[in-house]
Protein backbone atom coordinates (compact mmCIF):
# COMPACT_ATOMS: atom_id res chain seq x y z
CA UNK A 1 0.00 0.00 0.00
CA UNK A 2 1.51 3.77 -0.62
CA UNK A 3 1.66 7.07 1.18
CA UNK A 4 -1.71 7.90 -1.31
CA UNK A 5 -5.14 8.56 0.48
CA UNK A 6 -6.02 5.69 2.13
CA UNK A 7 -9.71 4.61 2.87
CA UNK A 8 -9.38 0.93 4.21
CA UNK A 9 -7.56 0.04 7.51
CA UNK A 10 -3.54 0.44 7.27
CA UNK A 11 -2.04 -2.12 9.82
CA UNK A 12 1.15 -0.98 10.81
CA UNK A 13 3.97 -3.21 12.71
CA UNK A 14 6.21 -1.54 15.16
CA UNK A 15 9.22 -3.48 15.75
CA UNK A 16 10.76 -2.84 19.49
CA UNK A 17 14.79 -3.70 19.35
CA UNK A 18 15.44 -4.31 23.36
CA UNK A 19 16.82 -0.92 24.41
CA UNK A 20 14.29 1.13 22.57
CA UNK A 21 12.76 4.52 23.71
CA UNK A 22 9.89 4.62 25.28
CA UNK A 23 8.63 7.86 23.95
CA UNK A 24 9.84 7.48 20.71
CA UNK A 25 7.27 4.35 20.00
CA UNK A 26 4.12 6.36 21.79
CA UNK A 27 5.15 8.77 19.31
CA UNK A 28 4.56 6.32 16.52
CA UNK A 29 1.11 4.90 17.95
CA UNK A 30 -0.93 7.74 19.80
CA UNK A 31 -0.74 9.95 16.17
CA UNK A 32 -2.72 6.66 14.97
CA UNK A 33 -5.13 6.92 17.85
CA UNK A 34 -5.98 10.28 17.92
CA UNK A 35 -6.60 10.22 14.18
CA UNK A 36 -8.98 7.06 14.42
CA UNK A 37 -10.75 9.34 16.96
CA UNK A 38 -10.54 12.44 14.70
CA UNK A 39 -11.81 10.89 11.90
CA UNK A 40 -14.75 8.84 13.70
CA UNK A 41 -13.82 5.14 12.78
CA UNK A 42 -10.70 3.30 12.66
CA UNK A 43 -8.70 3.56 9.62
CA UNK A 44 -5.38 2.50 11.49
CA UNK A 45 -4.39 -0.45 13.53
CA UNK A 46 -0.98 -1.53 14.55
CA UNK A 47 0.83 -4.08 16.51
CA UNK A 48 4.16 -4.77 18.84
CA UNK A 49 6.77 -7.31 17.89
CA UNK A 50 10.27 -7.89 18.54
CA UNK A 51 12.56 -10.31 16.56
CA UNK A 52 11.65 -13.49 19.16
CA UNK A 53 8.38 -12.36 20.71
CA UNK A 54 7.73 -11.88 24.46
CA UNK A 55 8.10 -8.98 26.97
CA UNK A 56 10.82 -6.61 25.53
CA UNK A 57 12.61 -3.92 27.50
CA UNK A 58 13.05 0.05 26.76
CA UNK A 59 15.75 2.09 27.41
CA UNK A 60 13.51 3.34 31.20
CA UNK A 61 13.17 -0.09 32.40
CA UNK A 62 9.53 -0.72 30.90
CA UNK A 63 8.81 -3.75 28.83
CA UNK A 64 6.05 -4.28 26.93
CA UNK A 65 4.62 -7.83 25.41
CA UNK A 66 5.06 -8.42 21.72
CA UNK A 67 5.03 -10.95 19.34
CA UNK A 68 7.68 -12.49 17.35
CA UNK A 69 8.90 -10.86 13.74
CA UNK A 70 8.24 -14.18 11.97
CA UNK A 71 4.59 -14.10 12.63
CA UNK A 72 4.36 -10.49 10.37
CA UNK A 73 6.33 -12.33 8.05
CA UNK A 74 4.47 -15.97 7.71
CA UNK A 75 0.96 -13.59 7.53
CA UNK A 76 2.29 -11.14 5.11
CA UNK A 77 -0.63 -9.03 6.68
CA UNK A 78 1.37 -5.66 7.77
CA UNK A 79 0.87 -2.44 5.40
CA UNK A 80 3.96 -0.70 7.32
CA UNK A 81 6.60 -2.25 9.39
CA UNK A 82 8.77 0.85 11.42
CA UNK A 83 11.32 -0.29 13.57
CA UNK A 84 12.43 1.41 16.94
CA UNK A 85 15.91 1.34 18.16
CA UNK A 86 17.64 3.70 20.09
CA UNK A 87 20.88 2.31 20.85
CA UNK A 88 24.19 2.79 18.67
CA UNK A 89 24.74 1.07 15.69
CA UNK A 90 27.58 -1.02 17.42
CA UNK A 91 25.38 -1.78 20.54
CA UNK A 92 22.37 -3.11 18.31
CA UNK A 93 21.51 -7.00 17.99
CA UNK A 94 21.83 -7.23 14.09
CA UNK A 95 21.83 -11.47 13.35
CA UNK A 96 18.36 -12.72 12.59
CA UNK A 97 16.72 -9.08 10.59
CA UNK A 98 17.72 -8.88 7.62
CA UNK A 99 15.62 -12.01 6.15
CA UNK A 100 12.03 -11.23 7.42
CA UNK A 101 12.95 -7.42 6.84
CA UNK A 102 13.59 -8.36 3.29
CA UNK A 103 10.51 -10.90 2.82
CA UNK A 104 7.94 -8.41 3.68
CA UNK A 105 9.49 -5.81 1.39
CA UNK A 106 9.03 -7.75 -0.90
CA UNK A 107 5.25 -8.46 -0.04
CA UNK A 108 4.69 -4.78 -0.80
CA UNK A 109 4.95 -3.53 3.07
CA UNK A 110 5.98 -0.34 3.18
CA UNK A 111 9.27 -0.10 5.32
CA UNK A 112 9.78 2.68 8.02
CA UNK A 113 12.62 3.50 10.96
CA UNK A 114 13.36 5.54 13.90
CA UNK A 115 16.44 6.23 15.39
CA UNK A 116 18.79 4.16 14.62
CA UNK A 117 16.43 1.81 13.59
CA UNK A 118 16.88 2.39 9.44
CA UNK A 119 20.08 1.06 9.91
CA UNK A 120 18.95 -2.48 10.14
CA UNK A 121 17.12 -0.92 6.90
CA UNK A 122 20.42 0.06 5.06
CA UNK A 123 22.31 -3.10 6.08
CA UNK A 124 19.40 -5.44 4.53
CA UNK A 125 19.62 -3.51 1.18
CA UNK A 126 15.90 -1.62 1.65
CA UNK A 127 17.24 2.15 1.22
CA UNK A 128 19.21 1.92 -2.28
CA UNK A 129 17.64 4.37 -4.27
CA UNK A 130 16.04 5.98 -1.29
CA UNK A 131 15.72 9.27 0.74
CA UNK A 132 17.09 8.42 4.50
CA UNK A 133 18.30 9.86 7.71
CA UNK A 134 19.60 8.32 10.98
CA UNK A 135 20.14 9.19 14.73
CA UNK A 136 22.12 11.99 14.03
CA UNK A 137 25.19 10.50 16.30
CA UNK A 138 26.12 8.24 12.67
CA UNK A 139 25.35 10.49 10.21
CA UNK A 140 28.96 11.77 9.73
CA UNK A 141 30.18 8.57 10.15
CA UNK A 142 27.93 6.40 7.55
CA UNK A 143 28.52 9.04 4.94
CA UNK A 144 32.28 8.35 5.31
CA UNK A 145 31.45 4.84 5.24
CA UNK A 146 30.26 5.39 1.74
CA UNK A 147 25.98 5.19 3.03
CA UNK A 148 23.74 8.10 1.86
CA UNK A 149 21.76 9.32 5.22
CA UNK A 150 20.36 12.98 4.81
CA UNK A 151 20.18 15.68 7.42
CA UNK A 152 16.54 16.13 7.19
CA UNK A 153 14.76 15.20 10.53
CA UNK A 154 12.96 12.60 8.66
CA UNK A 155 12.15 11.27 5.11
CA UNK A 156 8.78 9.95 3.45
CA UNK A 157 9.45 8.37 -0.42
CA UNK A 158 9.74 5.09 -2.11
CA UNK A 159 7.47 3.50 0.08
CA UNK A 160 10.27 3.87 3.04
CA UNK A 161 10.21 6.65 5.84
CA UNK A 162 12.93 7.06 8.50
CA UNK A 163 13.37 9.95 11.23
CA UNK A 164 16.24 10.87 13.76
CA UNK A 165 14.20 9.92 16.32
CA UNK A 166 13.21 11.39 19.41
CA UNK A 167 10.56 14.03 18.19
CA UNK A 168 11.26 13.51 14.77
CA UNK A 169 9.12 10.33 15.08
CA UNK A 170 6.46 12.27 15.40
CA UNK A 171 6.63 15.14 12.71
CA UNK A 172 7.07 11.86 10.35
CA UNK A 173 3.49 10.48 11.59
CA UNK A 174 1.61 13.52 11.38
CA UNK A 175 3.31 13.67 7.78
CA UNK A 176 1.50 9.92 7.22
CA UNK A 177 -1.12 11.32 8.14
CA UNK A 178 -1.24 14.20 5.99
CA UNK A 179 -0.41 12.39 3.45
CA UNK A 180 -3.40 9.63 4.04
CA UNK A 181 -5.80 12.45 4.88
CA UNK A 182 -4.68 16.20 4.00
CA UNK A 183 -3.83 18.79 6.21
CA UNK A 184 -6.62 19.67 7.88
CA UNK A 185 -6.93 16.50 9.78
CA UNK A 186 -2.97 16.44 10.31
CA UNK A 187 -3.18 19.84 11.97
CA UNK A 188 -6.37 18.26 14.20
CA UNK A 189 -3.83 15.31 15.34
CA UNK A 190 -1.28 17.97 15.98
CA UNK A 191 -3.36 20.43 18.18
CA UNK A 192 -4.53 17.66 20.21
CA UNK A 193 -1.56 16.24 20.84
CA UNK A 194 -0.01 19.97 21.83
CA UNK A 195 2.67 20.03 19.05
CA UNK A 196 2.65 23.61 17.91
CA UNK A 197 3.81 23.00 14.27
CA UNK A 198 4.02 20.50 11.37
CA UNK A 199 7.59 20.28 10.59
CA UNK A 200 8.36 18.97 6.76
CA UNK A 201 11.34 16.90 5.53
CA UNK A 202 12.92 20.42 4.39
CA UNK A 203 13.58 20.69 8.06
CA UNK A 204 17.14 20.15 9.15
CA UNK A 205 18.02 19.40 12.75
CA UNK A 206 20.34 22.19 13.32
CA UNK A 207 18.32 24.46 11.92
CA UNK A 208 16.27 24.64 14.81
CA UNK A 209 19.35 24.53 17.40
CA UNK A 210 18.13 25.17 20.82
CA UNK A 211 20.57 28.06 22.49
CA UNK A 212 19.36 27.05 26.40
CA UNK A 213 22.17 29.90 27.73
CA UNK A 214 20.71 32.83 25.83
CA UNK A 215 24.66 33.36 24.65
CA UNK A 216 24.70 36.23 21.72
CA UNK A 217 25.31 35.20 18.19
CA UNK A 218 29.16 36.79 18.54
CA UNK A 219 29.86 33.98 21.18
CA UNK A 220 27.83 31.07 19.09
CA UNK A 221 29.27 31.68 16.47
CA UNK A 222 32.36 30.86 17.79
CA UNK A 223 31.43 27.83 19.96
CA UNK A 224 29.77 26.76 16.53
CA UNK A 225 33.45 26.85 14.48
CA UNK A 226 34.80 25.10 17.08
CA UNK A 227 32.45 21.97 17.31
CA UNK A 228 32.67 22.03 13.41
CA UNK A 229 36.46 22.01 13.93
CA UNK A 230 37.28 18.89 16.17
CA UNK A 231 39.64 16.86 14.19
CA UNK A 232 41.56 19.68 13.24
CA UNK A 233 41.51 22.81 15.58
CA UNK A 234 41.83 26.00 14.97
CA UNK A 235 43.92 28.27 16.41
CA UNK A 236 42.49 31.35 18.48
CA UNK A 237 43.71 33.17 15.54
CA UNK A 238 41.97 31.67 12.83
CA UNK A 239 38.66 31.41 14.89
CA UNK A 240 39.49 35.65 15.03
CA UNK A 241 39.66 35.83 11.26
CA UNK A 242 36.58 33.55 10.29
CA UNK A 243 34.35 35.15 12.90
CA UNK A 244 35.69 39.13 12.53
CA UNK A 245 36.00 39.34 15.89
CA UNK A 246 38.98 40.53 17.88
CA UNK A 247 40.71 37.52 20.13
CA UNK A 248 40.36 40.06 22.88
CA UNK A 249 36.57 40.54 22.13
CA UNK A 250 35.97 36.33 22.38
CA UNK A 251 38.50 35.83 25.40
CA UNK A 252 36.16 38.30 27.07
CA UNK A 253 33.09 36.71 25.78
CA UNK A 254 34.21 32.91 26.83
CA UNK A 255 34.73 34.62 30.59
CA UNK A 256 31.31 36.71 31.36
CA UNK A 257 28.78 33.79 29.33
CA UNK A 258 30.95 30.70 30.65
CA UNK A 259 33.68 31.52 33.08
CA UNK A 260 36.67 29.52 30.86
CA UNK A 261 39.04 30.35 28.57
CA UNK A 262 38.30 29.50 24.98
CA UNK A 263 40.74 27.06 25.04
CA UNK A 264 40.13 25.13 27.84
CA UNK A 265 36.35 25.34 26.19
CA UNK A 266 37.47 24.14 23.28
CA UNK A 267 39.52 20.90 24.64
CA UNK A 268 36.98 19.98 27.10
CA UNK A 269 34.66 19.56 23.01
CA UNK A 270 36.95 17.44 21.83
CA UNK A 271 37.62 15.44 24.80
CA UNK A 272 33.66 14.96 25.67
CA UNK A 273 33.91 13.90 21.24
CA UNK A 274 36.24 11.78 22.41
CA UNK A 275 34.57 10.06 25.44
CA UNK A 276 31.38 9.91 23.07
CA UNK A 277 33.55 7.97 20.45
CA UNK A 278 35.28 5.55 23.01
CA UNK A 279 32.01 3.97 23.89
CA UNK A 280 29.40 4.44 21.02
CA UNK A 281 32.43 3.13 18.22
CA UNK A 282 35.00 0.70 17.70
CA UNK A 283 37.82 3.04 16.72
CA UNK A 284 40.81 2.51 18.48
CA UNK A 285 42.35 4.38 20.81
CA UNK A 286 45.09 6.05 18.34
CA UNK A 287 42.50 6.73 15.76
CA UNK A 288 39.65 8.24 18.30
CA UNK A 289 42.88 10.44 19.21
CA UNK A 290 43.43 11.97 15.70
CA UNK A 291 39.64 12.19 14.99
CA UNK A 292 39.19 14.48 18.07
CA UNK A 293 42.69 16.70 17.09
CA UNK A 294 45.43 15.45 19.30
CA UNK A 295 49.01 14.74 17.17
CA UNK A 296 50.00 13.62 20.08
CA UNK A 297 49.19 10.14 21.82
CA UNK A 298 50.70 10.51 25.51
CA UNK A 299 48.78 14.18 25.31
CA UNK A 300 45.56 12.98 24.63
CA UNK A 301 46.06 10.26 27.19
CA UNK A 302 46.95 12.76 29.86
CA UNK A 303 44.23 15.25 29.15
CA UNK A 304 42.05 12.75 29.11
CA UNK A 305 42.46 11.28 32.01
CA UNK A 306 42.60 14.53 33.77
CA UNK A 307 39.10 15.04 32.62
CA UNK A 308 37.54 11.70 33.29
CA UNK A 309 39.48 10.22 35.93
CA UNK A 310 40.96 7.53 33.76
CA UNK A 311 43.34 6.44 31.12
CA UNK A 312 41.06 5.68 27.65
CA UNK A 313 41.53 1.96 27.24
CA UNK A 314 40.84 1.51 31.41
CA UNK A 315 37.57 3.91 30.77
CA UNK A 316 36.36 1.31 27.56
CA UNK A 317 37.30 -1.78 29.54
CA UNK A 318 35.57 -0.67 32.43
CA UNK A 319 32.48 0.02 30.62
CA UNK A 320 32.73 -3.22 28.82
CA UNK A 321 32.31 -4.94 32.67
CA UNK A 322 29.56 -3.18 33.49
CA UNK A 323 27.75 -3.96 30.10
CA UNK A 324 28.27 -7.28 30.33
CA UNK A 325 27.55 -8.21 34.09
Amino acid sequence: MSLDIINKNWKLGVLLVPGYNFAEMSHIIEPLEVANHRLGHTLYEWQLFSLNGGPTMSSCGMQVETLALTDAWSLSQLDALVICATNTIYQLPVQGFTAPLKHLARAGALMGGVGTGPYYLYLSGLLDGCRWTIDHRHLDELRQQGATPNRAIFNVNNNRFTCQGGSTSLDMMLHIIHLHHGKSVAIAVAEEMNCATLRTPKEHRLDNKINPYGWPNALQQVASLMENNIDEPLSLSEISQYASLGKRQIQRLFKVYIGISPSTYYLEKRLNYAHKLLFESEYTVEKIAIRCGFSSLPSFYKCYKKRFGLPPLKARHQKALMWSA
